[in-house]
């Protein structure tokens, strides 16, 4: 499997704590004498950071649905904080390396003192903690890379913002200011979440897919610019859906974003489908062929990681037998996605992992997350 790409891991690299010795200290000191480092100093957003001296991506999305599972629900600030710690200690034992944390699912938040209205979900009132530091906190305790996942444009389930304004983009870097200038998140995230379908009746169903595109890119460079304006290692990256197609509908233009700069640092095409689909009666390797669609466009070497679908564990589906069928689909699927050179993978979501189904399929992992 190849490894995350340069620019990426020195990115990351970017992060950790380095204390020189005296010695290495005067030979840098003789080497590059326009740059110094003081023995034993560590900067204060790169103290706390995980190492980052990994090759391969190994995810978790915590999704909004997840905060009850999670142990993380309505909670005083004291059970919070132990709570938080042994998931991001069993998150670890389990051998992720980054988790991509629900911090803004519904035009809301899960941080205090923000410009947005108060995450429910979360608890139902707000809280008088600052749960976002807690968390950060505790994932890089453990070595975890925490990314903080923001829905967009999403007020409610089927209603957004209208991406054509420039409103609608102005509220979207407000919101990511918050958390990177607050906040020591290792990277900001969005899911698949920009226009809705094209189908008739649903808002914006009139915008055409060209325009849907050129409205969503305007608001992708911003949000880039922005974050590496204010800190060149903080990360930013989009999950499409895995059928690239319907993403495009809805306004990703995935060849834009793979093939120049300026846009992402990483995509996770969201591949929920297994090998024995069915469709008008004929098999299909729906999900090698998907792999397949989608490294055979990325020519800018934007690193790719595979979203896997671990929610389908144990799912009866006419169309996709293998879920129900077999209880190691996403371990072939992490062998497949290593065949074609993925940078790594993330598994939707963590609820899946505490299931009954979820635990046969993700103890067939144990070679993966090694």
């Amino acid at each position: 499997m190849s490894t995350l790409n340069t620019n990426t891991l020195h990115n990351l690299k970017h992060k950790r704590p380095i204390i020189y010795s005296a010695t290495a200290f005067l030979l840098i000191l003789s080497f590059v004498l326009s740059y110094a480092l003081i023995p034993g100093v560590v900067s204060k957003s790169a103290a706390d950071k995980p190492d980052s001296g990994v090759d391969i991506l190994k995810g978790i999305w915590i999704s909004y649905i997840d905060f009850e599972p999670a142990g993380l629900y309505n909670k005083d600030k004291e059970e919070f904080t132990d709570n938080a710690d042994s998931l991001f200690k069993d998150l670890s034992k389990k051998g992720f390396n980054t988790v991509y944390f629900h911090v803004r699912p519904f035009n809301d938040s899960i941080y205090p003192d923000s410009s947005f209205k108060w995450c429910t979900s979360l608890s139902d009132k707000k809280l008088k903690y600052d749960a976002l530091d807690i968390l950060i906190k505790a994932s890089h305790k453990y070595n975890i890379r925490f990314h903080a996942w923001i829905n967009p444009y999403r007020i409610t389930t089927g209603k957004i913002f209208n991406p054509c304004k420039k409103s609608s983009t102005n509220r979207i870097i407000r919101g990511v200011k918050e958390i990177i200038t607050r906040y020591d998140v290792d990277g900001i995230h969005f899911d698949d979440y920009f226009y809705p379908s094209k189908k008739k009746g649903n808002q914006f169903y009139k915008v055409s897919i060209k325009k849907r595109k050129q409205n969503v890119n305007k608001m992708v460079k911003k949000v880039y610019k922005t974050i590496k304006d204010y800190d060149s290692s903080i990360e930013f990256g989009i999950s499409p859906a895995g059928n690239r197609e319907y993403a495009e509908s809805i306004g990703c233009d995935i060849k834009t974003w793979v093939n120049n700069t300026g846009y992402v640092d990483y995509l996770i095409p969201q591949v929920y489908w297994s090998d024995n689909y069915h469709r008008n009666g004929k098999k299909i390797t729906l999900f090698t062929d998907t792999l397949d669609d989608w490294t055979s466009i990325n020519q800018g070497n934007v690193p790719l990681y595979t979203g896997l679908a671990l929610y389908k564990s144990g799912l009866k589906d006419a169309s996709d037998r293998d879920w129900k069928k077999y209880r190691n689909n996403i371990a072939k699927h992490i062998e497949i996605s290593e065949n074609y050179s993925m940078d790594g993978f993330v598994m939707f979501s963590y609820a899946s992992l505490l299931t009954k189904e979820g635990k046969k399929e993700f103890r067939a992992c144990k070679n993966a997350m090694k």
